[in-house]
């Protein structure tokens, strides 16, 4: 072969040909070519038999897997922490996988280090004291501090007291509702009063301080007074105990009895309950986590059926459970929107219009009106309808993209990860691990926030006399705001922890996939079946991956928050190619309906199109650059949203990269090629059927969350030690676990789907550039069908003909190839019936598991044949 054809590339060529790089340079993208840290040919021939080191080739020092020369920053300086001097560093010359390094472990040591403070600084706020009394106590979260400082229900003498209660300004005053209230100095009750006495008699209450000052000066002309005083000052200050009669009160929002009165609750709620509210919220963590254990045990069983139910039927149960929310969100909206009669009824002032629009009965269903004064209520009540309505709206957007054919292509993703994880059922072991690690980590995390929420100190100098403090019988607590920039420090620390888990799971499922793809098939089946790949993945990724997990786990959650309102976004405004109604039903109201929502859909993707260009940066957009030029590898280049993603963790196990360089080269790669850009770029993959999962795994735990609390008594009462006094925190929590939790079980598809994806393009690129195995080696015949716009675009780049331009081939003039190879693909469909009966009949074919045969490459730990995938597979026959 001619040395042009392997300039820059795998390829065999003469030794003065050497260079750095991927493949040929240019490209619509930006290509390989001349890529800093590709791998370069080492032997005449290919990789040439056996193991080498870089080490043997000194003049091509710098082209190793891990190479960052080039990038942002001083490469040298950042690798002489990360490598391993004098490392075996060969690269299997049929599949181009890289054999085993530690990649990022600066940032292994960096998450070590932030853990560590964030264990330091719980341990400070818990065991530190101010004067007498603790800086941090969590019983401060869920009860109230009399006008003593007492911690009411905790400190010594009001241990059997656990209320607190704002007393009558006027103790000689009696009657249900009081005048006016003491606001500065309540008291600590065994439960909330009535204005009968019959559950507490009376309660002693703290009046204001009243205090006479008395100037004694020299009288005119007489002088000072001895020893030089000009002046002298008399202080007597008076504070006074006295049993008061009680007035109506009620529980509200935990340990507090607020007036039965709106008037008088709501100048309670607006002034000293103003604040207290987050902090009882988050006080209610002390005691859900047995309920919420068995919210998460309930998702993981959810999971699993999920997962079973889209590999059957993903089409009908996502559009069933599609409409199911939106009908759930209408009719609530709905509910919620109710709230307006309230402005009748309180401006009209008539019995008459509570009877008739049943007004008592929907403040006691309406779960704001307990918490709420009736005005806040209706106002809170309205925003959260208007708030269901819009997502409803989103989800007839969605459904709109859902029922027409752009659904067709999750089938064929589904299907594809369906045949690969069925496989290798080990893989369905690590999801619902993933799961107790999560619970876990929230219970830990979550428990020990508290410890932040509750540092303070007491101010019990409260007498002002001439700028100077004095103390009198009065105390009272305050929230230590200095607190604040290390509660943010923990929160970051509290998401990464769980992205951590996250991604081990994504990382796990990358390393199966990859191993089960580069596995050769025989014939059109792939017989072979990795053994335990989760295992062998957790000890590799803990081995030398470490690093490069802390670093991606740092980054994901925010970028995904980028990425997840793009989706939205184009998911739930409908295009010029929405259908309401699904593709076969010909009928008259049918056409009019699909004419009606294209016309809809028409505007608003203009409409949408017009908002991107001139609000959207090009860090937000799925393209490396906004006009697909230019090159860039700096950390805020063009497209970074959609970079730094849970892809780069492919390329980490594939080329042992780092993860920054990983995350460049994947996004390059994934943006190369139409199949894979179309199905991990812009939207068009699982993540319909993932959000779906989500959203419903999550809303039917936060369910069973409210039930359960609402239905145990032990939670309910205030006067129970493990009172819940904010289910809705709580319930809002749940939502969050269970969305994580769910989450995890969705990657057994879709990350299963976006990873075999990878597996193809990489294939494919290191095939053509580097002369490894062709894809038809590899490429699962369900996937057939997902890479058939790569073939057109091979087609139309001259790659069916050569370098030659297409007209210069007489085959042009005749059948094309591309009608060919649409022949060839028809034909595989006809065997899929037999392909389905092969896959069904795998397990009892892998316990006959018969040895490998060949000669074998070192490859973390494990070797097979003579293909070097991840560790060793086990080579079956076929049945």
């Amino acid at each position: 072969m001619a040395d042009s054809h392997y300039q820059e590339g795998y390829g065999a060529v003469p030794s003065d040909h050497y260079a750095t790089g991927y493949g040929p340079p240019g490209g619509e993208y930006g290509g390989y070519g001349g890529d800093p840290g590709g791998y370069a040919p080492v032997t005449p021939g290919g990789y040439g038999p056996g193991p080498q080191e870089y080490g043997d080739y000194p003049q091509y020092e710098g082209t190793h897997p891990g190479d960052v020369s080039g990038l942002d920053g001083n490469a040298d300086d950042y690798q002489q922490y990360t490598e391993r001097k004098g490392a075996l560093s060969t690269i299997d010359p049929e599949n181009g996988i890289a054999p085993r390094r530690c990649t990022d472990c600066v940032c292994l040591f960096v998450f070590l280090a932030y853990v560590a403070g964030m264990i330091l600084l719980v341990n400070v706020c818990r065991d530190s004291t101010i004067g007498d009394r603790q800086w941090s106590d969590i019983r401060r979260l869920t009860h109230g501090h009399d006008y003593a400082g007492r911690l009411c229900g905790v400190d010594e003498d009001v241990t059997d007291k656990p209320f607190l209660y704002w007393c009558r300004t006027n103790w000689t005053e009696t009657g249900s509702v009081p005048t006016t209230l003491n606001l500065d100095y309540p008291s600590c009750v065994k439960t909330c009063p009535t204005a009968d006495g019959k559950v507490v008699p009376s309660i002693r209450c703290l009046f204001n301080l009243t205090y006479n000052e008395m100037s004694l000066t020299p009288k005119p002309g007489s002088g000072v007074e001895p020893f030089g005083t000009i002046a002298t000052y008399h202080l007597q200050f008076q504070q006074s105990e006295a049993e008061t009669p009680p007035y109506d009160t009620e529980p509200f929002g935990g340990r507090f009895c607020t007036p039965v009165d709106q008037t008088m609750k709501e100048k309670v709620e607006t002034g000293p309950l103003r604040h207290v509210r987050f902090f009882v919220s988050v006080g209610s963590l002390q005691d859900p986590w047995l309920v919420l254990f068995q919210a998460s045990l309930i998702s993981i069983v959810l999971g699993y059926v999920y997962v079973f139910l889209i590999f059957e039927c993903p089409r009908i149960f996502t559009i069933s459970f599609l409409y199911a929310t939106w009908a759930l969100l209408t009719v609530s909206g709905g509910f919620f929107f109710y709230a307006v009669v309230g402005l009748l009824v309180n401006q009209g002032g008539k019995e008459a219009l509570k009877t008739t629009f049943k007004w008592d009965a929907y403040t006691e269903y309406n779960p704001f009106f307990e918490e709420h004064s009736p005005e806040t209520s209706i106002i809170i009540s309205v925003v959260v309808a208007a708030v269901l309505w819009c997502i409803g709206c989103g989800i007839l957007g969605t459904i709109t993209h859902v029922a027409g054919d752009g659904f067709m292509y999750v089938a064929d993703l589904v299907d594809a990860a369906k045949e690969c994880s069925m496989q290798m059922k080990s893989m369905l072991v690590p999801p619902g691990i993933e799961a107790i690690f999560k619970f876990v980590m929230m219970w830990t995390l979550g428990y020990n926030f508290m410890y932040l929420m509750s540092v303070g100190f007491y101010e019990d100098r409260r007498l002002v006399v001439n700028g100077q403090k004095f103390k009198d019988a009065t105390a009272v607590y305050h929230f230590d705001t200095s607190i604040i920039p290390w509660m943010v420090y923990y929160l970051f620390g509290c998401v990464w922890l769980m992205e951590l888990i996250t991604s081990c799971g994504q990382f796990l499922v990358s390393f199966a996939v990859i191993s089960w793809y580069f596995m050769k098939k025989e014939g059109h089946v792939k017989t072979g079946v990795p053994p335990l790949p989760p295992l062998h993945g957790a000890i590799t990724g803990v081995m030398f991956h470490a690093g490069s997990l802390c670093l991606g786990a740092a980054v994901h959650p925010w970028i995904r928050l980028i990425r997840l309102f793009n989706w939205i976004e184009d998911e739930s405004v409908p295009d010029k190619e929405a259908r309401c109604c699904p593709e076969g039903q010909e009928n008259c109201v049918a056409n009019c309906t699909n004419a009606i929502c294209q016309c809809v859909g028409g505007l608003c993707s203009k409409v949408t199109e017009a908002r991107k260009r001139c609000f959207t940066p090009p860090q937000c957009l799925p393209s490396p650059d906004p006009k697909h030029g230019h090159r860039s590898d700096g950390l805020m280049n063009p497209g970074c949203s959609y970079r730094y993603s849970k892809n780069a963790y492919n390329d980490v196990i594939i080329r042992s990269q780092h993860y920054l360089q990983a995350s460049q080269r994947a996004f390059r790669l994934i943006h190369k090629y139409q199949s894979t850009r179309e199905h991990m770029l812009l939207g068009n993959g699982c993540q319909v059927v993932t959000v779906v999962g989500v959203m419903s795994i999550a809303i039917i735990g936060t369910i069973f969350t409210h039930l359960s609390i609402m239905s145990n008594s032990a939670l309910t009462n205030p006067a129970s030690p493990s009172f819940i006094a904010e289910p809705m925190f709580i319930d809002a929590l749940a939502f969050l676990l269970c969305a994580n939790i769910a989450y995890g079980f969705m990657m057994i598809f879709d990350h299963t789907a976006d990873t075999l994806l990878y597996c193809y393009a990489w294939n494919k690129k290191f095939s053509q550039d580097s002369g490894g195995h062709p894809v038809e080696d590899y490429l699962p015949e369900s996937m057939r069908d997902l890479v058939d716009l790569d073939v057109e675009d091979d087609d139309e780049k001259g790659a069916l003909y050569g370098k030659a331009r297409p007209e210069m081939y007489l085959g042009t003039f005749f059948t094309s190839r591309r009608a060919q190879i649409k022949a060839d693909k028809d034909k595989d469909k006809a065997r899929q019936s037999q392909i389905q009966i092969t896959t069904a009949t795998m397990g009892a074919a892998n316990a006959g598991a018969s040895s490998m045969s060949g000669a074998s490459r070192q490859f973390g730990g494990f070797a097979t044949g003579t293909s070097q995938v991840p560790y060793q597979a086990l080579a079956q026959a076929t049945p």
